[in-house]
């Protein structure tokens, strides 16, 4: 007390003055300032907060400009290693502007017994082992795709009839036959010609153009494409698209010289039967037509064989009237050994428009075409839907589900989509969907036990599209999203390579 009877005052020196403001403020503040952490923190676990969150992966990394300095020059460093490599790929590939070569067929081991006597001989190493591999494929655990490689070891060994077949479906990625028809001439170059493989009765769009044969039709077909969803009994045929007529349409099929070995020792008609069917009028060369009458009290598939001597053949399919018929498409083949694969383009659709199958028809389809693996690559029309990584890997779950079952002695590959560019003033980035996406189709196939292969890092990752646009000739087309010829070529033969990397591997695996 002071001598007038007041208390003695604290003195505060100005630091310990702001210290108890700073105080006082936490007190008012520190509160509110939770609240809105926890909120932030809420959106990353409870669903339907998604589209609240600040940051989704493939956004700029928060204080990265201060924190990650360090990890930049060594990313920066590994990303011109991995362009370096994609374009040795590129370069090699492009190098040589002639169709590849299909080589001349080793007489086929005449097997009368399998059961008794036959021994896969040892591997022998092929030239292409030692070429280099940017992307390898993703075996998980239990998908070693050992059916496939089964199979293909039996067509590399030259045994009679050993045909290798794979189903490829995809969106645009795959419209022109540009990837399929890349990875077909290089592994019927080294395993043998095993046939175009299937094709639709008439083209849902102009994208779907196929090289390998020489095809023609007139316009008196009606088409029902799948991405329509214009079947309610979910009867697309194998390619996804139903073509029917009353009379008149008709279609033409031969194997094209200048694009595949040019014979064919076996035609199989892909239709059905259904109540007031109409005639199908069949003829081979200018041969006596055979006619199939597709009249049934119920719908369900047939297929019609038409064995020929190998060699250049053409094959005539007509609706001859009588009612309508519907018709899915035609296969040509070959007696083996060798490899087909079907491309099976879906131009427009979105992933999940596979689940349009009626699963008893899709294992129809499936045990007539008898296929050792099944490839997807889907995605490119995804990109422009508003859909969490989360609901569209549940999605291509559902897909490869309704695949496995319809046919559960196949393997099957998921290839990711490809990378897709924007323009930002004269610089192209890639559209942060794109990795989101690749991630969510790794996590289904995993889950649903099919390999995978990442397009978009075997592009180069971040950047590909702007990099593959800018090449000489340009590998990517101006939208940015889709691949030219050459570009075709290029991914075709990577994902060749990452395929023969783990051949090789599962012969030396097997003995």
């Amino acid at each position: 007390m002071d001598q007038d009877g007041r208390a003695d005052r604290v003195v505060l020196s100005p630091d310990e003055e702001a210290s108890r403001m700073h105080l006082s403020m936490l007190r008012t503040v520190g509160p509110g300032m939770l609240v809105l952490a926890l909120c932030v923190v809420a959106t990353y676990f409870v669903p339907g907060l998604e589209n609240a969150r600040p940051w989704k992966s493939g956004d700029p990394r928060p204080f990265w400009n201060l924190l990650g300095r360090p990890f930049e020059a060594e990313a920066m460093a590994q990303q011109q290693q991995q362009v370096a490599k994609v374009d040795a790929i590129a370069q090699e590939v492009l190098a040589d502007d002639a169709e590849p070569v299909v080589q001349a067929e080793p007489e086929p081991v005449v097997i009368i017994d399998p059961d008794a006597g036959f021994v896969l001989p040892p591997y022998e190493p092929h030239p292409d082992d030692d070429k280099a591999v940017e992307q390898s494929v993703e075996l998980f655990a239990g998908t070693e795709l050992d059916r496939f490689f089964a199979a293909l070891a039996l067509s590399d060994a030259s045994v009679a009839g050993a045909i290798t077949r794979v189903v490829h479906w995809g969106d645009s990625a795959i419209g022109i036959d540009g990837i399929p028809s890349a990875i077909r001439k290089r592994l019927q170059a080294r395993f043998g010609d095993g046939g175009h493989g299937f094709h639709l009765m008439a083209p849902p769009n102009t994208s779907y153009r196929h090289r390998g044969i020489d095809f023609s039709h007139n316009d008196n077909w009606g088409l029902c494409f799948i991405i329509n969803k214009c079947r309610s009994d979910g009867h697309y045929g194998l390619g996804g698209a139903t073509a029917y007529s009353s009379g008149g349409g008709q279609s033409s099929f031969a194997p094209d010289p200048k694009h595949s070995a040019g014979r064919v020792s076996r035609f199989v008609v892909h239709y059905a039967m259904r109540p007031r069917g109409g005639r199908i009028k069949l003829q081979v060369d200018k041969q006596e037509p055979v006619y199939l009458e597709t009249a049934a009290e119920q719908l369900e598939d047939r297929f019609h064989t038409i064995e020929v001597e190998d060699g250049d053949h053409a094959l005539t399919v007509r609706a001859s009237g009588g009612g309508r018929v519907r018709i899915y498409g035609v296969v040509m083949e070959r007696d083996g050994p060798g490899v087909v694969w079907d491309g099976l383009a879906l131009v427009g659709a979105f992933t999940r428009r596979m689940i349009e199958y009626d699963p008893e028809h899709l294992r129809a389809q499936l045990a007539e075409r008898q296929p050792e693996l099944a490839v997807l690559t889907f995605g490119g029309n995804d990109m422009i839907r508003n859909i969490t990584s989360e609901r569209y890997e549940q999605e291509y779950r559902q897909v490869l589900q309704r695949i496995r079952t319809a046919r559960p002695d196949m393997d099957c590959l998921v290839m990711s989509p490809l990378d897709h560019g924007e323009r930002k003033g004269v610089r192209i980035v890639s559209l942060p969907v794109v990795p989101r996406m690749v991630d969510a189709q790794r996590r289904a196939a995993q889950a649903e036990g099919c390999a995978f292969f990442d397009t978009y890092m075997a592009m180069g990752g971040e950047g590909a599209a702007g990099r593959w646009f800018r090449k000489t000739p340009r590998l990517v087309s101006g939208d940015l999203s889709h691949l030219t010829i050459k570009g075709h070529a290029v991914v075709g033969e990577m994902v060749y390579r990452a395929l023969m990397e783990a051949y090789v591997a599962y012969r030396e695996r097997e003995g």
